[in-house]
C-alpha cells in the first residue's frame, strides 16, 4: 500500500511540473511582455533582456523598443542593446518619447541627462563593446544636434572606451571632435570635456 501511494504521488507530481512547464512555455510565447514584467520582479536580469526583447520583435511600439535596449544594456546583452538601440532612435516618435521619459525621469541618478542623449548613449556603447566602433562613434556624435550637454551620448561612449583602457579609440573620438563647435551655451563643457580628453590620450 506505501509503494503504491508513493507511485501515485510521485506520478501526481510530475504531472503538476510537467503541466507548470507547458503552461510557462505557453505563456512565453503567446505574452512576452508579461513575461518580462514576471522575470524581471524576480530579479532575472538576462531572461527579462530576453522576453523585452521578443515583445518588442513583435509589436515594434518605441516604448517596447525602449525597455528591450535598456534592459539588454543592464543585462550586458550587447548586441540586443546596440539593435534595439539603433531602432529606437530611428522611431518616428522617438522625439516625443523623450519628452515623456524626461518628464518622468527628471532627477534620476541612472539618467544624468536627456533620454535621448541616454538613449544614444547606451547604443553608442553597446555598438563599442559588439566591435562596431565606427558606427558607435557615429551613433553618439549624430546624437549631439549641433550642442553638447552634460552627460551626452559622446560622454557615454568615452566612458566604455576608457573603462577598456582603448586608449585609440578614445584618441579616434578625439579627433573626431577636434573640428566640432557647439553651440555658445554648451562651450565651456565641450572646452573642458576636450581637454581631459587630450589629457587621457596623450
Amino acid at each position: 500500500m506505501g509503494k503504491l501511494i508513493a507511485k501515485t504521488a510521485a506520478y501526481t507530481l510530475a504531472a503538476v511540473i510537467a503541466a507548470a512547464l507547458i503552461l510557462f512555455g505557453v505563456v512565453s510565447l503567446a505574452a512576452p511582455s508579461a513575461m518580462a514584467s514576471f522575470t524581471d520582479a524576480l530579479g532575472m536580469d538576462g531572461a527579462c533582456a530576453c522576453y523585452s526583447v521578443e515583445a518588442a520583435d513583435r509589436s515594434g511600439a518605441t516604448d517596447d523598443l525602449a525597455l528591450a535596449a535598456e534592459r539588454s544594456y543592464a543585462a550586458e546583452h550587447y548586441e540586443d542593446a546596440a539593435v534595439c538601440g539603433t531602432r529606437l532612435l530611428g522611431a518616428a516618435d522617438f522625439a516625443d518619447y523623450c519628452a515623456l521619459r524626461d518628464a518622468a525621469t527628471a532627477g534620476s541618478s541612472l539618467i544624468g541627462g536627456s533620454y535621448a542623449q541616454y538613449a544614444a548613449g547606451i547604443t553608442a556603447s553597446a555598438q563599442y563593446y559588439i566591435g562596431e566602433k565606427a558606427e558607435a562613434l557615429s551613433t553618439a556624435t549624430d546624437a549631439l544636434g549641433g550642442g553638447f550637454p552634460q552627460n551626452n551620448a559622446v560622454v557615454y561612449l568615452v566612458d566604455a572606451a576608457q573603462g577598456k583602457g582603448d586608449v585609440s579609440f578614445c584618441a579616434d573620438i578625439l579627433s573626431a571632435l577636434e573640428g566640432y563647435s557647439p553651440s555658445a551655451e554648451d562651450e565651456g563643457e565641450f572646452t573642458d570635456f576636450l581637454a581631459q580628453l587630450r589629457g587621457y590620450c596623450a
